[in-house]
């Protein structure tokens, strides 16, 4: 599979080589994606070196003049930025696209300063920002149009590398909540019925989950991956047949999806049981692959399962 920072930089080079205005700034990142752009388009191409918090100035005072800015480099230096990010961009309103790759432990085994495990909640604390998470090609390559034709302050979490099992699931792009396995039948009373929750790296984990427990439970599968602004509505009416929530996230609990899903659930008044289900609190200093590092932190699909048994029991 091709990676998404890969996918979404060779999309958006195929407009660039019609539309001027594109100009994408990249901060000491290579890639072969990167590459062509450097030879072929000198002019839209800016290379930042190691400053993000000047590339998002730079980024911000372009888009001002009505170029379509694109910054990309690694998720865990969005931290970095994040005052430029708020003052010059969204209390200017200028919009700019924030390609983070490498989000949550993509970067395993470099370590936690690489590896950014509260990006959703220190980026959705920003004032009028989007927040996606795409999960397979064809919603990587549909938030390229969406960012040309709908200018906004965007942060897009690029996986290194998504999840296999959801790489051809059929993603309704003009959705913000998809269903990808379930659906519910007549109900047996007092049986459970469970939506488990996710988007990104994970939702190929939730889809292992649910193939587990499709036999025994009442269970559906959504992806959510607009995680700000939520499409409360919508997710509300999703909600309503479904007795307990359960959310998968790469992250620490306290302010990322999982959170995001709870405040929707209180401002809708909606009566649920929810279970978050996260890494702990704490940066990870083992050594190890992406896999074995969310195995062994409370996330392998058998530890989500129990978790879910209980819950529900």
């Amino acid at each position: 599979m091709k990676a998404q920072r890969d996918t979404f930089i060779s999309e958006l080079y195929e407009l660039a080589k019609q539309d001027k205005d594109i100009i994408l700034m990249s901060v000491d990142m290579g890639a072969p994606s990167l590459d062509i752009w450097r030879e072929t388009l000198p002019d839209q191409f800016i290379a930042a070196g190691i400053s993000e918090q000047n590339a998002i100035n730079v980024a911000a005072g372009l888009a001002n003049s009505g170029k379509k800015v694109y910054v990309y480099f690694m998720a865990a230096w969005v931290a970095r930025c994040f005052e430029q990010i708020r003052y010059s961009c969204a209390m200017a309103k200028n919009p700019i696209t924030i390609l983070g790759n490498g989000v949550a432990l993509g970067y395993a085994p470099a370590g936690p300063a690489h590896e950014p495990n509260e990006d959703i909640a220190y980026m959705r604390s920003i004032n009028g920002i989007e927040i996606w998470s795409p999960a397979n090609t064809s919603a990587t390559k549909s938030l390229v149009k969406l960012t040309i034709e709908e200018p906004a302050l965007r942060y897009i979490r690029l996986e290194r590398n998504h999840a296999k099992q959801v790489e051809n699931v059929d993603i309704v792009t003009s959705n913000t909540i998809n269903l990808i396995k379930g659906g519910l039948k007549e109900p047996l009373e007092g049986e459970p019925r469970i939506a488990v929750l996710s988007s990104g790296y994970m939702l190929g984990r939730a889809y292992d989950t649910w193939e587990s427990l499709i036999s025994k439970h009442q269970i559906s599968l959504y992806d959510i991956w607009r995680i700000k602004p939520l499409n409360k509505y919508q997710l509300g009416a999703v909600l309503k047949n479904y007795t307990h929530v359960v959310t998968i996230e790469e992250q620490t609990l306290d302010g990322g999806f999982g959170s995001a899903i709870c405040e929707a659930i209180c401002d809708l008044g909606l009566d649920k049981k929810v279970l978050r289900l996260g890494l702990p609190e704490r940066f990870i200093f083992e050594n190890g692959t992406r896999d074995h590092l969310i195995n062994t932190n409370g996330l392998s699909v058998e530890d989500i399962i129990k978790s879910i048994e209980t819950f529900v029991k």
